[in-house]
């Protein structure tokens, strides 16, 4: 019997690992978008900022509702303040997450769109350039 507890307990543990890391992985981008177009991908990643820009505003409005009236609010305000500034938190870190994204695959997109030209050759007269 208590052999089968020490089992539950340990399988339940590994499970919530488990499923606390799946929900934890950042999203990835889309299989529609191919891995190598960057200026693609920096598009997507500057709609996500789009979008999380604006939960973040709504949030933040929200959370400015309530500071200027907390008792409309009543005993479960707290909360909702508490909830409203764990939110904003979460959004500005997916924010700057974003942004980075965005801002990595603009630089790679120009990189690689400046070394297309530098290979490009050219005919002058008799003589190839490149």
């Amino acid at each position: 019997m208590n052999r089968l507890k020490v089992t539950a307990i340990a399988s339940l543990v590994a499970f919530s690992f488990a499923a606390t890391s799946a929900f934890a992985e950042v999203p990835a981008a889309p299989s529609s978008i191919n891995p190598n177009d960057h200026v693609a991908l920096a598009n997507y990643y500057e709609g996500l900022v789009k979008e999380v820009s604006a939960k973040l505003e709504t949030n933040q409005q929200k959370l400015n509702d309530y500071e200027d009236h907390p008792y409309y609010y009543g005993r479960q305000g707290q909360d909702l303040r508490s909830h409203l500034q764990a939110n904003i938190r979460e959004y500005k870190k997916e924010l700057a997450e974003d942004l980075q994204e965005a801002n990595l695959h603009r630089k790679i997109a120009a990189s690689e769109q400046g070394r297309q030209f530098s290979k490009a050759g050219t005919n002058v007269g008799d003589v190839t350039v490149q």
